[in-house]
């Protein structure tokens, strides 16, 4: 007698969570760990679950809420900033791994169609893996996260497009086709929208009060547009991403997304054992071809992000950091060979469907740890084959009516370094900043801040900068939010550099701030104690009865600032 679905469901939760113990004891991440009881649990396997209809429908709820969330923490402005870098390396990208993807197939022996489906499935990346990876890493708003993001949302609009051509495969090119399916994408998001501001709105308010009926509400909306998106032709994915931006605005996003979280931690890993347990017996051919293809993967990914991201100014760490983000295939390419191998249109066999599986999970497997490693593997990288690269102008040069370096240097300018920015203007001190935002850089040139592009976390860029000339440098970016290093190396290549500076850093724990001081820190600020200094005086004005006062003021001096951080 077989089990049922509910029994199926506990098998895979009780054996996701038994590989996440052995990942967490060999300090692996969990995502492998996940694919594995799959695969253990799967037809490679036990053969403990063989039916997995229903599993992947389940899976399907993770998936839809985890692009529920990043729809919601997605800020429009810092990704439509990045909009034409994306859309120029979205592109060249998309194209570029399609060619060479099938160009390497016709090499393995395919031809034909199978050839021209292993193409589309090279040229897209996933987001959910890219997403959940760099959302544990804490990475979404950095500048090469937003990059990656704007370049995904682009590769699943591409990816649409695939599959809505995806019938007429062999014919002529259905331009009408592809008419009709960008009508129905701006209609949806459209209504969305428009739905979202007139009617959403106004029932979160009503609504307010109740974190129930607000986590049940937007669950709902998720639903509605998914469902409106499978109507229209479109995935459940991309609902659930669409559903989330229209509900970003909301000041209740927060919570919805602090509620959120837990479903999506709970259905998430299902999607990934039901990947795993896709994967069938394969042959020494499809081994062999999955080996070469996955390498594939992540060359195509180097030789067309980087120099599109050269050739739109940014600095070699950037497009390396975008390409390894990127180094893995979509679900959206095991759909679109789904759907070919389906029995309605049989364009592929099932030889190419367990390629596709295949490479799905070793590339996502080789991707995790390039991510997860990604910035001490691409300072090796550009230390190791520097003559192979060229080397950045960003580190070299200030850019063009940059002064010299000024007694008083940023080294690296985020949330609290764009305060310190404004307040040193406000009191007129000269100071340069290093930083390698390209947004950071340009709002401070507007300003008439000297800045240097680069990265950090190199001793060249802190060298070029000019950091040795400098009488104080104050690292005001805390180790939470440093990438490729931390404020003790940091100290160690400035006192190397200038060994008589002051040396100012930030330290996030009273620990840490300690083990800076030992280090040979000549000041380290805690703003955590700084902010509750601080209330302790909001708290005594509360008392006398001065709070309005002082809202009013505080409101009056937040409107006049003006950062490059907001």
């Amino acid at each position: 007698m077989r089990a049922g679905p509910l029994v199926d469901l506990g098998l895979c939760i009780v054996s996701a969570t038994g590989a996440s113990y052995v990942a967490r004891w060999a300090r692996q991440p969990l995502l492998l760990a996940y694919i594995a009881a799959g695969v253990v649990i799967g037809p490679v396997g036990l053969q403990l679950i063989t039916d997995m209809s229903w599993i992947q429908r389940v899976a399907e709820l993770g998936l839809a809420f985890l692009l529920l969330m990043v729809g919601l923490e997605i800020d429009l402005r810092k990704l439509l900033a990045c909009g034409r870098p994306a859309t120029v390396a979205g592109l060249l990208q998309v194209a570029g791994s399609a060619a060479l993807g099938w160009l390497a197939a016709v090499a393995l022996g395919y031809r034909g169609l199978p050839a021209a489906y292993i193409g589309a499935a090279v040229a897209f990346s996933s987001t959910m893996v890219v997403v959940k990876l760099l959302s544990d890493r804490s990475e979404m708003d950095t500048v090469a996260g937003r990059l990656t993001l704007a370049i995904l949302l682009l590769q699943d609009a591409l990816a649409v497009v695939v599959l809505a051509i995806q019938p007429n495969v062999g014919g002529p090119l259905p331009l009408g086709a592809v008419g009709l399916s960008a009508l129905k994408g701006l209609a949806l998001v459209a209504a969305t929208l428009s739905v979202s501001r007139f009617l959403l709105g106004p029932l979160f308010r009503a609504v307010a009060k109740s974190p129930e009926l607000i986590l049940l509400s937007s669950v709902s909306w998720c639903f509605l547009v998914c469902y409106a998106a499978m109507r229209a032709g479109f995935s459940i994915a991309m609902g659930a991403l669409l559903a989330g931006v229209s509900m970003s605005v909301f000041p209740y996003s927060l919570e919805v997304v602090t509620k959120i979280r837990s479903l999506r931690d709970f259905f998430g890993p299902l999607f990934f054992v039901s990947l795993g347990m896709l994967l069938t017996v394969p042959s020494g051919r499809v081994l062999a071809a999955a080996g070469v293809l996955s390498a594939l993967v992540v060359a195509s990914r180097v030789v067309t992000v980087l120099p599109a991201l050269r050739m739109l100014g940014y600095d070699n760490r950037m497009g390396l950091l975008s390409s390894f983000h990127l180094s893995q295939i979509s679900e959206f390419s095991l759909v679109i060979v789904l759907v070919g191998a389906s029995p309605q249109f049989r364009h592929v066999g099932s030889e190419v469907l367990s390629l596709i599986v295949l490479m799905l999970v070793v590339t996502c497997v080789v991707s995790t740890y390039m991510i997860q490693f990604s910035h001490p593997l691409v300072a090796a990288i550009l230390r190791r084959w520097s003559s192979m690269v060229p080397a950045d102008r960003s580190s070299k040069e200030a850019g063009p009516g940059v002064r010299p370096p000024t007694p008083i240097m940023l080294v690296g300018c985020f949330r609290i370094g764009s305060s310190l920015a404004y307040e040193l203007l406000k009191i007129g001190k000269e100071f340069t900043v290093i930083d390698f935002s390209p947004e950071v850089s340009a709002g401070l040139r507007k300003l008439g801040v000297p800045c240097v592009y680069g990265d950090i976390s190199h001793a060249d860029t802190l060298e070029h900068a000019g950091v040795q000339h400098a009488a104080v440098l104050i690292c005001p970016i805390p180790d939470d939010f440093q990438r490729g290093t931390d404020s003790g190396r940091l100290l160690a290549a400035l006192r190397k550099i200038n060994p008589h500076a002051r040396i100012i850093l930030t330290a996030e724990s009273v620990r840490r701030a300690l083990e800076l001081y030992e280090a040979g820190a000549d000041y380290v600020v805690v703003p955590r104690l700084m902010a509750a200094e601080y209330l302790q005086q909001v708290i005594e004005r509360a008392e006398a009865g001065d709070l309005q006062e002082l809202r009013a003021q505080e409101i009056m001096r937040l409107e006049a600032r003006r950062e490059v951080v907001p």
